[in-house]
């Protein structure tokens, strides 16, 4: 986000508690979109701006901010613990596991973290940027990754792809099969093996 646009959502945290419904979405969009890109700027933005009488309830990644920053952030190339995510029933802040595939969006980027919401789960995950085999420029297209770890997931590579990638491919692989079969009876008809 660009200065002007940061100063502008820090006066309309100012003035949550006079907002509408309506308003007050928009807001609660802004901020999410902002923390995709500086988690760490949102939260300080939001404990700045954010009037305690204003009633907003923060997204979960920019309420976890200063735990992610603490406790992965600084020592993110050892295997920590998890860490239970307050006011979210059974949901945790923690490092990815060996053999596993993380699905769903990015909902926070810091200099050495890139924070994802586990579809299958509903955790936090949090992945060193400087182990993926891909960068990170929010595009707005972060909705669907499919983040793999295949061998060793801290201190490992983690392979990014699209996870809409998977979805076209096993269309491709469903269309090729349909091809092959209807050229198997093509050439049955020809050689008189009619089934």
């Amino acid at each position: 986000m660009q200065k002007a646009q940061i100063n502008e959502l820090a006066r309309r945290l100012e003035d949550a508690g006079r907002m509408s419904n309506a308003e007050r979405t928009a807001l609660l969009r802004d901020i999410e979109r902002y923390a995709k890109s500086d988690l760490y700027g949102a939260a300080r933005l939001c404990k700045d701006h954010l009037h305690k009488d204003a009633n907003l309830r923060l997204p979960t990644p920019v309420l976890a901010a200063d735990r992610i920053g603490k406790h992965f952030e600084e020592r993110i190339r050892e295997a920590r613990r998890p860490v239970e995510l307050y006011g979210e029933q059974d949901r945790q802040i923690r490092q990815p596991e060996d053999g596993r595939e993380y699905k769903g969006p990015i909902v926070g980027t810091t200099p050495n973290c890139l924070i994802q919401r586990d579809n299958e789960t509903g955790d936090l995950i949090v992945h060193a940027r400087n182990t993926l085999n891909r960068s990170f420029e929010m595009s707005g297209k972060e909705e669907a990754l499919a983040i793999s770890y295949p061998f060793k997931a801290v201190g490992g590579v983690g392979l990014v792809r699209d996870a809409d990638h998977d979805k076209q491919a096993g269309m491709g692989m469903d269309h090729q099969r349909t091809d092959e079969s209807a050229r198997q009876r093509e050439s049955n008809l020809e050689m008189g093996h009619a089934r």
